[in-house]
């Protein structure tokens, strides 16, 4: 027997088992209390499992980085002998014409890969083209007054070369032997209705810049920056700048402890263009933040997030059709245009369970204790309401 001190103290005082009434609706008040404490508390664990993220903001102090940008852009009307990828910043570097980590694959007008057996053909009629013609030790090609007399262009692809750094148009290269010979303008015709997707990643500057597609080779000179539109412009060539973006992002993607890309910072992936105009151009303006993810787990992720707003126009000029009071003027270079500018803060993200074990104990105890007690006020309303009913009957 416990000592008699301590009954006083007892606050959960028993009755007797004789004295106590069992009734069907305390039994559906009780398992009612059951299914809901079990419900209650799996929420309360589900909640305590869940991660979520406590954002910082800091100035970024980092100088001098190089910015990987990561492109996934398919063109259905833009044939991959034409379209180019030019980068250039604010320091002044300029990247004409990128092939470096970038993939070029021609699409059929379906949208299909071509054939690797057709590319293999093709590549070994122009390769035999160019062995002919040098098989003779003293060939000089002629560059057509783009170079200094006594300098050689023995390819076609040498004489558009010499063309781009002279800032001269280049058309289909009729009336050039060698363009000739490789049937380069059978080959801008069977291209003609080709697509393009253009892969891979770009290294810039981290600072204001632009990455942009726009056809024919790039030119610059006295500091302007433009493109040879000679056969982009022709009537009789369907090209158009309708553009799928598959994929942007400054830095390598977000893996997650889950191992699910976080496709937040990757806002433009899946953006769609049509256009029937020729004359007609696609702006991105991006803001790019950098971003460094923490995981739970101990992994860092450095990468940048980026918003973005867009603006199209078309060349021709005048009233816009959505805004009647802006004007637009005339003019420009085709193309889809990327134009992004480095934020000078930077976002950390710490993954975090925002729920500790004891916050999960508690919230425990109170579901338990607070259904209990929701339960036992309802069964003693009931009964009382029941005991009611049956004086009013015997009377």
């Amino acid at each position: 027997m416990p000592p008699k001190k301590l009954l006083s103290f007892d606050a959960f005082s028993k009755t007797v088992e004789d004295a106590r009434i069992r009734t069907a609706s305390g039994g559906i008040v009780t398992i009612v209390s059951i299914v809901l404490i079990v419900w209650l508390t799996l929420w309360e664990w589900v909640d305590y499992r869940r991660i979520d993220f406590a954002p910082e903001l800091i100035v970024d102090k980092a100088r001098g980085e190089r910015l990987d940008i990561y492109l996934n852009v398919t063109f259905p009307h833009m044939p991959c002998e034409l379209v180019t990828m030019d980068a250039m910043d604010a320091s002044g570097e300029i990247q004409a014409e990128i092939e470096h980590n970038v993939l070029k694959t021609r699409l059929d007008p379906k949208g299909n890969r071509i054939s690797s057996s057709q590319l293999l053909l093709e590549s070994e009629q122009e390769s035999n083209a160019i062995n002919q013609r040098l098989k003779d030790p003293n060939y000089c090609g002629s560059c057509y007054g783009s170079k200094p007399d006594g300098e050689c262009c023995n390819t076609c692809a040498e004489i558009k070369q010499a063309y781009a750094a002279k800032g001269w148009a280049f058309d289909d290269g009729s009336g050039m032997e060698q363009c000739e010979e490789e049937h380069y303008q059978e080959k801008i015709q069977a291209t003609r209705d080709e697509g393009c997707n253009i892969a891979g990643k770009v290294s810039v500057n981290k600072v204001l810049g632009n990455l942009h597609f726009a056809p024919g080779s790039s030119l610059t000179q006295s500091m302007q920056h433009t493109h040879d539109l000679t056969l982009f412009m022709k009537p009789e060539m369907p090209f158009t700048f309708s553009h799928i973006i598959h994929h942007l992002s400054f830095g390598p993607p977000v893996e997650g402890t889950n191992g699910v890309n976080d496709r937040r910072h990757s806002p433009l992936d899946g953006t769609v263009h049509e256009t029937e105009v020729k004359k007609y151009s696609y702006r991105y303006f991006i803001k790019v933040v950098a971003t460094r993810f923490e995981w739970i787990d101990g992994q860092v992720t450095e990468t940048n997030e980026y918003s973005v707003t867009s603006h199209e126009r078309s060349h021709d000029g005048g009233r816009d059709e959505d805004h009647p009071n802006t004007l637009h003027s005339r003019g420009g270079i085709p193309g889809v245009f990327f134009d992004y500018d480095i934020s000078p803060m930077k976002v950390i993200n710490r993954e975090r369970r925002p729920k500790s074990f004891g916050s999960f104990l508690t919230g425990v105890c109170a579901i338990v204790g607070g259904v209990l007690t929701l339960g036992a006020v309802i069964d003693r309303g009931v009964w009382e309401a029941d005991k009611a009913l049956r004086r009013k009957k015997t009377i």
